[in-house]
């Protein structure tokens, strides 16, 4: 024996469970994988090879999620049908348990019978019963109007209301089997009243079987639903190893559907790309002429600049050379007053003589001899 075992074959588990494999197990699921290929390559309409791989490949991973499906349910069934038929007997037994109280508090009882389903039941079944009597022509006893009395939620007792339900079938009860309320009569029943009492069995019995839907959807529903689900869950280890199974085929098929929604999405912009440009160079062309012919003068040579002439040279040396001409003597003060002193100034006034400094002491200083 080897001290190091072999690697399991990996095709056991498909060979074994069926959960792994990737190609049809028998004729029946190659069948439904080729109808679910060809339906899905019509709608989705592949352009490119990879498309279609991707369509076929998401096509694949969804049979195997059927087939991984259709084993946990299989392997569940069983359990979610006792479940729910314990939940049924559990519920019927609750409202066999709260009726043995209808005649201690008859209208409390009746109202709870009334939040529930298995209750709207369980009268259903007493006034069927009670109309089952009047329809063979069986006088009711004490005991059937009794109950009667009590399905309506009051005592059994004459009521005060004879308009009520219950005042009626009490005085139609009276009407319909005198002897029921004195024996020694030998007064016949009422048939009209008979007719009466039936029709109003028959109406208690259509308010309630219109009612049943109503508050099964609204109540029992929902639990119902609960304890499925809750019998849904396998926590064996073969049960968690179909959980897996049903997780990995699911995610696979995701893939391949994201996969070619990627893939359609860059095709989709690659073509948007390409338009775009087509758009573009084609408005270019419609703009202008393929070809416009050059003017007979020209030789296709780009036009010549305008000569540079003196004036548009910087600083030229010409026009802005130095002039060093001496400066022309300017006017004496006589000259430039004589205009604009208009005779306000006196023509003889002489300047200011300014005194003339001793050249010696200026020469020789202050302390000089």
């Amino acid at each position: 024996m080897s001290p190091h075992p072999l690697p399991a074959d990996p095709s056991a588990n498909a060979t074994t469970h069926g959960l792994t494999a990737r190609r049809p197990l028998d004729a029946e699921e190659r069948e439904r994988m080729e109808v679910i290929v060809a339906s899905w390559t019509s709608k989705s309409r592949p352009e490119t090879p990879p498309e279609e791989a991707l369509v076929a490949s998401a096509a694949i991973e969804y049979v195997r999620y059927l087939r991984c499906v259709e084993a946990e349910e299989a392997r569940l069934k069983p359990g979610r049908q006792q479940a729910l038929r314990d939940w049924r007997e559990r519920k019927q037994h609750a409202v066999r348990r709260r009726a043995q109280d209808l005649k201690r508090e008859p209208e409390a009882v009746v109202a709870d019978l009334h939040e529930t389903a298995f209750g709207i039941d369980w009268m259903l079944r007493h006034w069927r019963h009670l109309r089952a009597r009047l329809n063979t022509n069986t006088p009711w006893t004490a005991q059937d109007l009794l109950l009667a009395m009590n399905l309506l939620g009051h005592e059994p007792s004459p009521p005060s209301d004879r308009t009520s339900p219950a005042g009626l079938v009490w005085c139609l009860t009276a009407a319909s089997f005198p002897k029921l309320f004195q024996p020694a009569t030998e007064t016949p029943g009422n048939p009209s009243a008979l007719d009466q009492l039936r029709a109003l069995l028959d109406d208690q019995i259509a308010r309630l079987e219109s009612l049943r839907p109503i508050v099964w959807d609204d109540i029992d529903a929902p639990e119902a639903a609960a304890v499925e689900t809750a019998s849904m869950v396998d926590t064996s280890k073969d049960g968690q190893l179909r959980q897996r199974y049903r997780r990995e085929a699911f995610r696979d098929f995701h893939k391949s559907l994201h996969a070619l929604d990627r893939l359609r999405a860059e095709r989709s912009k690659a073509h948007a790309r390409e338009a775009k440009i087509m758009d573009a160079s084609r408005s270019q062309h419609a703009d202008r002429p393929a070809y416009v012919p050059p003017p007979p003068e020209s030789r296709n040579e780009p036009p010549p600049g305008p000569e540079n002439s003196p004036e548009d040279r910087r600083n030229p040396q010409s026009t802005n050379a130095i002039r060093n001409t001496p400066a022309e003597p300017s006017t004496t003060p006589a000259e430039r007053t004589e205009g604009r002193t208009g005779g306000r100034t006196a023509p003889d006034r002489s300047p200011i003589s300014r005194p003339q400094a001793d050249p010696r002491s200026t020469l020789d200083g202050p302390n000089s001899p």
